[in-house]
């Protein structure tokens, strides 16, 4: 049985050759990548079975921990990595904060979130991705357990009459304990084609989070599709919205400004799409296509030669804002 990281031992005498560690790690690694988390983690384990304080392997591995939804000991191993030094100081603490909010530590994520806002050692390309885990955790947080709640306040036929910000506010002032016996009503909700679309996707995050059991069919825009809520992506740890970004800062290095511009949009549009992520598209045609958006808002001409569907989907996400706050 793999014992807890916490209990792991190191090796005494016992001579091992580094070609063996690196051979596991190498192993970890492309296991990781190919997203087969439970191979990754039992490769992990061994490296950190000879060496407990190796910051590449346990940084892989509490990440296979969190995909798999070993929250406690992703937390116990992410702590010890803090300590031993990350090699990527910033991802980790993206990873470390998101742990803290699967298990309800909602304070102490708060105060990471905000310690490294104040301390101003992110990136500006950085800094709205943090606020945003910022602005869910204080809604979670915000969410104090009552009693009782009026089911009736959240029946489709009195849901479909409220404005979007009123379906958002209600949704957000439904205590968490509510969630499971709620299930019924909250996925009525979120299938309905007309409910306001932020709102759908703060439900499909609580659902989640909650670890409410099923399914739900969700359509917003053009997309339209089943999930199961326990495999609902992560909007923040998310390698192929991650290439998106990574794409973006490739192409802007030399201009900040324009930079944040585009990644405060497509920041906005994962939530407003979300749990649709792109999926008929490339990263890097994506990225060009907000490119070429950051041009037409600049110019006016617009220079993507890819799906104009892409660049319409764009388009039409921002008019949908507009719309939305009036």
């Amino acid at each position: 049985m793999r014992k807890k990281y916490r209990d792991l031992k190191r090796k005494g005498n016992v001579i091992v050759f580094p070609t063996t560690i690196n051979r596991l790690l190498t192993d970890g690694m492309n296991y990781l990548k190919n997203e087969n988390y439970e191979e990754a983690r039992d490769k992990l384990y061994q490296v950190l079975s000879y060496e407990p304080e190796n910051a590449a392997a346990l940084g892989a591995y509490a990440y296979s921990l969190f995909e798999l939804g070993d929250y406690e000991e992703a937390l116990d191993v992410c702590r010890e990595l803090l300590k031993v030094g990350p090699i990527h100081y910033l991802e980790t603490m993206e990873l470390y904060i998101s742990i803290l909010m699967q298990v309800r530590e909602y304070k102490e994520a708060e105060q990471m979130i905000e310690i490294l806002i104040e301390e101003k050692v992110l990136p500006e390309e950085r800094l709205e991705q943090f606020r945003q885990l910022r602005d869910l955790n204080e809604r979670i947080v915000s969410n104090a357990p009552i009693e009782k709640v009026a089911a009736s306040s959240y029946a489709l036929d009195h849901f479909l009459t409220l404005a979007p910000v009123d379906q958002e506010r209600l949704i957000m002032n439904l205590p968490l304990a509510s969630y499971k016996p709620m299930k019924n009503y909250l996925i009525k909700i979120v299938e309905h084609p007309n409910v306001d679309l932020l709102t759908k996707t703060y439900i499909l995050f609580m659902l989640h989070q909650e670890k409410v059991a099923g399914t739900v069919h969700i359509q917003k825009f053009h997309f339209e599709g089943s999930f199961s809520i326990a495999a609902l992506p992560d909007p923040i740890n998310n390698k192929r919205l991650n290439k998106v970004k990574q794409h973006l800062e490739n192409a802007l290095l030399q201009d900040p400004t324009r930079l944040e511009m585009v990644l405060e949009v497509f920041e906005r549009h994962i939530y407003l799409l979300y749990p649709f992520q792109w999926e008929d598209y490339e990263p890097l045609e994506v990225a060009e296509a907000y490119l070429s958006y950051l041009e037409l808002l600049f110019t006016g001409e617009e220079t993507f030669s890819g799906d104009e569907n892409l660049t319409n989907l764009i388009i039409t996400a921002e008019q949908w804002f507009e719309w939305r706050n009036g």
